[in-house]
């Protein structure tokens, strides 16, 4: 992680060495980002392959918020026992037991989450409370309306209404993770096609992370110019004027991301800049 050069590729970081009698039964766990970058918070990945698990435990110094990018699991959260795939959110509060395993025989589960302002894993108030049994796996699963924390599809996530003559000419956003559910951070994503952009902007009143889940783009942050592809991150400091483009003709960009300490785009302190210029994508610094 380099503070100066706030981009980071998922493939690029090493796996950590987690301890498995402390309940870290994952294949791979790497931390993308935290406090070394100047991020409040830390970011990671966690990949299960068949037979893996995150047994139960609890963060007491943050909240915890992951999505299913590939498989399907089971998940424990306090009492609820709910099944994940794909375009699945999970809001975990402070305190709050939990724990993940992968259903499947054949395939993984990949997730990418957020640790809520702990700058590293050892910050988080980590404590290990137990194995997954098998009357865990087998109890029933926890119908939506009986559920005490909460879980969302993208599917099901409304869009929420931009302003074009405010830089967002992506085709929509949403906030899968809001104040609405009890948050105190979003998660949001944004939808880009083909050549659209969102123009030159900040975020005055708080960091943010996004990510590249899909397609092939160019940001600007600060002074840097970078293209991304699927798996890159990049950290945007608050008050830090930044911006991201599609630059493919024919595919989309979708790039989800965190506004780290407040409950929804309307608490960031958007501001609008300017618009991006064909000088401005015709620029590279790395």
């Amino acid at each position: 992680m380099n503070p100066d050069f706030p981009f980071v590729h998922v493939d690029d970081v090493e796996p950590l060495r987690m301890d498995p009698r402390q309940g870290w039964e994952i294949s791979d766990f790497r931390v993308i980002m935290d406090g070394r970058i100047g991020c409040s918070s830390t970011i990671f990945r966690g990949l299960f392959l068949p037979g893996a698990v995150h047994k139960k435990h609890r963060h007491d110094n943050c909240d915890e918020m992951y999505c299913v990018l590939r498989g399907h699991g089971l998940a424990g959260a306090g009492p609820d026992r709910v099944e994940l795939f794909p375009g699945h959110y999970h809001y975990i509060p402070k305190g709050v037991e939990h724990w993940l395993v992968n259903l499947s025989r054949t395939e993984p589960i990949e997730v990418y989450g957020i640790y809520d302002r702990a700058p590293s894993v050892e910050a988080t108030g980590y404590a290990y409370t137990g194995d997954v049994t098998e009357k865990d796996i087998r109890a029933p699963r926890t119908p939506p309306q009986d559920r005490k924390h909460h879980l969302i599809h993208d599917d099901l996530v409304p869009v929420y209404k931009t302003s074009r003559e405010q830089g967002w000419t992506q085709d929509y956003f949403n906030q899968p993770i809001s104040r609405v559910h009890g948050a105190t951070t979003t998660w949001m994503q944004g939808y880009f096609g083909p050549k659209t952009i969102h123009m030159k902007h900040k975020h005055n009143n708080c960091e943010e992370v996004c990510y590249i889940l899909k397609g092939h783009g160019l940001a600007g942050v600060g002074r840097h110019r970078v293209e991304l592809h699927a798996g890159h991150f990049h950290f945007i400091r608050a008050g830090e004027e930044h911006w991201l483009a599609n630059i493919s003709k024919t595919d989309v960009l979708v790039a989800p991301g965190f506004y780290i300490g407040v409950g929804g785009l309307d608490e960031s302190g958007f501001e609008y800049v300017a618009p991006v210029t064909e000088e401005d994508l015709k620029q590279r610094t790395a």
